[in-house]
Formats: structure tokens, sequence, C-alpha cells
């Protein structure tokens, strides 16, 4: 639904939301804590501070921090960086023209889909993303990266352990 540049600029300002200390953080660590590749973040990272949801610094105690409280940041503004969505009404099937005239098998579900979508884009700010991950303790968003470490030492440890 939307393409890999918007999940990392997603995961990477809720990271900076969730730090929450206004300090700047080095997209190379970010990129790390989040499993993301580094020059592929930096540049998912710049269009952001262009847009203005993103204050970066160049130096010594440089990096990226957001420029807005994560309240005022919806998704919507973070995928607008990215690329362009795509109408409601563009064919899920590739037709070229499809209305409720020539409708595609899937035009009704689609249209219906696809604008509960970007509803949601529109309606949801990077606030809500940190209170979900609060209160489901299970969650690992952003920290995919992180998750799936802990997961791979835990089998490590289950693997060696020695049965008595």
């Amino acid at each position: 639904m939307i393409s890999r540049s918007s999940e990392y600029a997603i995961r990477a300002l809720t990271f900076l939301a969730m730090e929450g200390d206004g300090r700047h953080h080095l997209a190379r660590d970010m990129a790390e804590r989040l499993g993301i590749p580094a020059p592929f973040l930096g540049k998912v990272l710049q269009p952001l501070v262009t847009s203005g949801l993103l204050h970066s610094q160049r130096g010594r105690s440089g990096g990226f921090k957001l420029a807005k409280a994560a309240k005022d940041v919806r998704l919507v503004d973070i995928v607008n960086t990215q690329e362009t969505l795509h109408p409601a009404d563009t064919c899920l099937l590739g037709q070229s023209e499809c209305r409720d005239e020539g409708a595609c098998p899937l035009h009704a579900y689609w249209t219906n889909t696809a604008r509960a979508f970007h509803a949601r884009l529109r309606e949801t700010n990077l606030q809500e993303l940190i209170e979900f991950r609060a209160t489901h303790p299970g969650c690992a968003y952003p920290d995919q990266a992180l998750d799936r470490v802990a997961r791979a030492r835990g089998a490590a440890q289950e693997s060696s352990a020695v049965p008595a």
C-alpha cells in the first residue's frame, strides 16, 4: 500500500518521537536500531527535512530530530514526502479506467478499502503510534531489528541449554 521509503520514514520519525529527548540522532544509529540500511535511511530522511518535519544539524552534535510535536505529524504528511499516493479510484487490476460504469471485479472493494486507508493516513499521527506501543507490551514497533535480535538470542540460548 505504501512504499518501503514511506515505511522507513514513518518508523524513523516514530523512533525520534519515542525518544522525545530533543537531541539530534545520527542516521546511522537510527538505521542500526531500526534495522534499516543506513544509506537508504539517509536518503529517506532528506525530504523530511525539506518538508519541515525534521530538523537536521551537521557537526559534532549533529543528526536529526523532529521539527514538530508528535501529535502534529500525520502519517499522510510523512508519506507525501516519499511518494504520491494513488487516488482511491486507481484500478487494483491495472485497467486504464476503472469507474462504476466500467468497473473491474474488485472495483467496489478496492475503492472502499483505498478510501479508508487514505483516511487513516490523514487521521493518524505519530503520538497515536507511540500510545499504541505503550498500551501493547508485545509491540516491538518501530524497533523491529532489536526484536529480531532478541528472538535470535532467545532461540540460541534455548538450543544451547543442556537437558538435565
